[in-house]
């Protein structure tokens, strides 16, 4: 009866760490839907740079969330968290036209904030 016990609290375990995993994926990818249609208004993106620029937001929000998880200490999340945002800024700007970065230049801080926000969420 223990062992039956045992087993039945180990699956409930595991489908709570699953579902919790699932959820957090789905805030992650609602999240990055979120701003990165905010993007294509603010910036006017064709339907082939905002598949890209979805992409680089989605990458960076879980590159982010990783180095949270995996950072010993504040100085080396800092250090990792500036390579990470040196990497989508440079992916970005390869997408982006001229204009278009200097618009996107102009609330970088805002976009960024946003996407952090919806790791928080």
């Amino acid at each position: 009866m223990i062992k039956i016990l045992k087993k039945l609290a180990s699956a409930m375990a595991l489908l709570v760490m699953f579902t919790t995993a699932a959820m957090a994926q789905d805030k992650v990818a609602e999240g990055t839907k979120k701003v990165t249609d905010g993007m294509k208004t603010q910036l006017a993106l064709n339907d082939g740079q905002y598949a890209k620029v979805l992409e680089i937001n989605k990458t960076y929000l879980v590159k982010v969330k990783d180095s949270k998880a995996k950072s010993v200490n504040k100085v080396e999340q800092a250090k990792k968290l500036k390579t990470i945002d040196d990497d989508r800024e440079a992916k970005l700007k390869s997408v982006l036209t001229e204009d278009q970065y200097k618009i996107y230049g102009a609330g970088r801080a805002d976009n960024k904030k946003k996407l952090k926000d919806c790791l928080e969420k």
